[in-house]
């Protein structure tokens, strides 16, 4: 046999072996029994509902409605552009579009936001909101988005990041936090 065939056999033969590598890898069955979303080991954080009752209404915590006026648009132009970890919408208001981000983590924590802020050079401003320590973040942006986190059965947050600039995100976003920690449902 040539140099050259050999060459070519080996080549061949080598990227069988790596094809069925690659198949046998993706191909795995995993052992166990399928749990529902929050039956596992880690324990559920069952103050939260007590505490903050409009937290465990997830991305509903507040009507479009409220988000909209919050943010000076027409209820009629405002829509949900993504629910799951966080809560997006995207409202017109007068002076341009608004998009808006609510997050809740229920096993994250004030301080690990604030690490994360810090990380990203975003100026920080501790505030107190409806009683619960807080804190305001600003990232250098021309548009002027803010965004306001709280410690509230884990962390929530909002962001309102406007699209062109003269909008008062910061005072939207603590205004959206107070309305979630009110305590009344």
């Amino acid at each position: 046999m040539s140099a050259r065939r050999a060459r070519s056999a080996a080549a061949a033969a080598l990227a069988t072996v790596a094809t069925l590598t690659l198949l046998t890898g993706c191909t795995q069955t995993v052992q166990g029994t399928a749990a529902k979303s929050g039956s596992g080991d880690v324990p559920r954080n069952n103050d939260s509902q007590k505490q903050y009752p409009n937290l465990l209404k997830e991305c509903d915590v507040l009507t479009e409605d409220i988000l909209a006026q919050t943010v000076g648009a027409d209820p009629r132009d405002i829509q949900s552009t993504f629910v799951g970890a966080v809560c997006r919408w995207q409202a017109a208001n007068p002076a341009g579009l608004i998009d808006i981000t609510r997050f809740w983590f229920e096993q994250g924590s004030l301080d690990n936001e604030r690490k994360t802020a810090q990380q990203l050079n975003y100026q920080i401003e501790n505030r107190s909101i409806a009683g619960i320590a807080s804190f305001v973040m600003r990232p250098n942006d021309p548009n002027g988005a803010c965004g306001v986190a709280s410690d509230a059965a884990g962390v929530v947050g909002w962001w309102v990041n406007p699209q062109a600039p003269g909008i008062d995100a910061c005072g939207m976003a603590t205004k959206l936090m107070e309305l979630t920690l009110a305590t009344r449902a």
